[in-house]
């Protein structure tokens, strides 16, 4: 099963083995916000208040994934060079220590959460009712954060080997199942009651077991390395502190990203409501871009880490190239769309508000001519990771990211809430050049292969 799969990153076209990976992660992208969008929807029938307890929960979410790249990309990077170098043995090894790092952290951050949660609520002082809304919500979504971890570990194991199509079905499944669920138990349908909020986490964590028992299935009657995995489990003192170490630097990225961007929010809502709306709806179609690009990411990542831990070093620069120019071409194509149809756009989510319509037409308009330079550091990045360097990508994530906080706060007084916007995109296009400076430095320099010793 394994041999008829598995697309050979070492020594298949590299043209079209990115574009075969990418295909599913891509469309896995698009079921994602598809179920983000009609998640919101249905919660946002509950009220603005549900929405609101909610949003605290998401927070929690977001660094809950922030943590699990730790384990995804420290084993899945140095499985995927192992593999690369035929080492099956090896590989295997790297995954059952990803998995294994991936649960104990996630027992950890519930075991936090559960122990603080009443604190972090109060923290945002939003009043009761939202309060016990979110309490309930966070009291069940909470439970389902083991998923949160080791599903996207489990997705990784995969893609380090040159397998998208699986985790494509597997993720889509859960995803469905979820957005099926929402209404049924939100608002009762049949023998199920009308559960309200905590409808909404039971649709959410149902989706995510789901497809943790799916992939467990999945896994156990794979033949190859995805099924080593999982038996004769081997603890390596090791290996458990070279994923850290690899994996750390891209959870910090994460998680202090969403620190600023609540910082960024607090900036927006000092304009009003229209703005942080405008925010809302621009931030999910934009996603169209940027998801799409981390998809094709993770594919560069898995070609040139098993290239690089091969040690081919004509592939690697090769595959640099190519994977460039994929992700550029992204870039482009988002540009035309969110500056051509910034108008059409908006229309679609609020008709007839021409305030914010205008406005939002003004967000596409400021955030659409960073498209290329966005899709080329996240390419980038995925270069970097697969090279073992996880430093670069993340000081420049974090610093520009960081800017953007004191250049609004410049940029404020000439241009409103457009200056907020204007930061964004301004540090966005500092970082895709950046990037590629950087790149082209390092790709100059004789790469050293991994010592896997």
């Amino acid at each position: 099963m394994e041999k008829r799969k598995n697309i050979d990153l070492t020594k298949e076209n590299i043209g079209k083995s990115l574009i075969k990976l990418s295909i599913p992660l891509t469309l896995t992208a698009f079921v994602q916000i598809a179920y983000t969008l009609v998640d919101m929807i249905w919660i946002g029938r509950l009220g603005s208040n549900a929405v609101a307890a909610v949003g605290v929960s998401y927070f929690l979410a977001w660094i809950a994934e922030a943590l699990s790249l730790i384990a995804k990309i420290g084993g899945g990077v140095y499985a995927a060079q192992a593999y690369g170098r035929k080492d099956k043995k090896l590989t295997s090894l790297i995954l059952q220590n990803g998995y294994f790092q991936g649960s104990i952290t996630s027992i950890i951050y519930i075991i936090l959460i559960f122990t603080f949660k009443t604190y972090i609520i109060d923290f945002y002082k939003l009043g009761a009712e939202v309060s016990n809304f979110a309490n309930a919500y966070l009291s069940i979504t909470a439970l389902g954060y083991i998923f949160v971890f080791l599903n996207p570990i489990f997705s990784q194991s995969f893609y380090s080997i040159g397998e998208s199509i699986t985790p494509f079905k597997i993720n889509t499944i859960g995803l469905v199942l979820n957005i099926v669920l929402d209404p049924i138990f939100i608002f009762g349908f049949g023998p199920i009651p009308e559960l309200g909020i905590r409808g909404a986490a039971i649709a959410t964590v149902t989706g995510q077991a789901t497809v943790f028992f799916i992939f467990l299935f999945v896994m156990k009657r794979k033949v190859g390395v995805i099924k080593d995995s999982l038996e004769n489990f081997t603890l390596s003192t090791k290996w458990q502190v070279r994923i850290f170490k690899l994996g750390l630097p891209v959870a910090f990225i994460s998680g202090i990203h969403a620190l600023i961007t609540m910082i960024l929010n607090k900036l927006m809502a000092n304009f009003g409501p229209k703005p942080v709306a405008v925010y809302s709806i621009g931030s999910q179609l934009e996603s169209i871009s940027w998801k799409t690009t981390e998809g094709c990411q993770v594919v560069v990542q898995s070609l040139i880490a098993q290239n690089y831990g091969a040690g081919l070093m004509d592939r690697v620069k090769k595959g640099v190239k190519e994977s460039l120019k994929l992700v550029g071409a992204i870039g482009i194509i988002a540009t035309i769309i969110l500056f051509a149809f910034r108008n059409y756009l908006f229309e679609i989510f609020v008709p007839g508000d021409l305030e914010t319509i205008n406005l939002g037409a003004k967000y596409l308009a400021i955030l659409s001519a960073s498209q290329l330079m966005m899709a080329l550091e996240i390419g980038s990045t995925g270069i970097f990771q697969g090279l073992s360097d996880t430093r670069t990508p993340s000081a420049i994530s974090i610093i520009f990211n960081a800017a953007r906080i004191p250049i609004s706060i410049l940029l404020m007084p000439y241009f409103g809430v457009l200056g907020i916007w204007l930061s964004m995109t301004i540090t966005s296009i500092i970082k895709g050049l950046l990037s590629l400076f950087l790149l082209k430095k390092k790709m100059k320099k004789n790469l050293k292969v991994i010592d896997f010793r």
